[in-house]
């Protein structure tokens, strides 16, 4: 079954994004229902290329039923333009930013996070935006959801937009592969065993710092993430952690 489209009015997409539950970079987040969400694209952000991109996307992801994001349900389109999407919404999940875990619970986490992320490599998949406001987990069933999917790489089909320190790694390495998914993780990594933001991370990875919470393999990867180049080994700090 083909993925459902919905054509909406222009004061149907206004209605949307006046009356967004939340903001993000590239659009509004309207509650739609109990169970569902629609995301809908920022013009001033997202040119009409992009949203076409991000439609293709959205349609492989719910060919491929892939697992660990949220269920696509339909897209919405304005004069023939996809404009964003429908999704499922669970209450339950909140983000990892606000999660209230202890640091073996950050841990179980963090390994469960490089699992996903092979699974979506397997997928075809690479996704750029690994950090705790991207990532859900559940109160309920501890399970974890990649939010922001339509931002990733899909196949053939590019990244529309780069974030920040995903866009440091491919200006450094010159290729986005599944490497990205190891660096972005270290960094996210970092962040949340030390209670810091991304910023204070990369300053702190060039000062040397981190040295005793990781093995001597662990060392050589905070080395290699100085100044990420074509050599970066593509490991996790994960496996490497005292």
């Amino acid at each position: 079954m083909a993925l459902k489209n919905i054509k909406i009015t222009a004061e149907q997409k206004a209605y949307y994004e006046n009356h967004y539950i939340d903001l993000g970079m590239e659009s509004h987040i309207y509650r739609n229902s109990p169970n569902t969400i629609i995301k809908i694209w920022k013009d001033e952000v997202i040119t009409n290329s992009q949203k076409e991109n991000k439609k293709n996307k959205l349609v492989k992801m719910y060919e491929k039923r892939l697992k660990h994001i949220p269920t696509i349900i339909c897209t919405y389109s304005l004069y023939d333009v996809c404009v964003g999407y429908e999704m499922s919404y669970d209450e339950d999940d909140i983000p990892m930013l606000i999660a209230p875990l202890d640091r073996s619970s950050k841990l179980n986490a963090l390994k469960e996070i490089k699992s996903i992320l092979q699974y979506f490599i397997d997928e075809g998949v690479i996704y750029p935006d690994i950090k705790n406001d991207n990532i859900l987990i559940n109160n309920r069933t501890g399970n974890l959801t990649f939010c922001d999917m339509d931002n990733s790489k899909i196949d053939n089909l590019p990244i529309d937009v780069y974030p920040h320190y995903a866009a440091r790694f491919f200006k450094g390495y010159g290729q986005e592969n599944s490497s990205l998914h190891s660096y972005m993780l270290n960094l996210y990594t970092l962040t949340e065993l030390t209670d810091t933001w991304q910023e204070e991370v990369i300053e702190g990875i060039s000062q040397g710092e981190y040295q005793d919470m990781f093995t001597e393999r662990g060392k050589v990867i905070l080395k290699q993430m100085k100044q990420v180049t074509p050599k970066y080994t593509g490991e996790y700090l994960i496996d490497y952690i005292k």
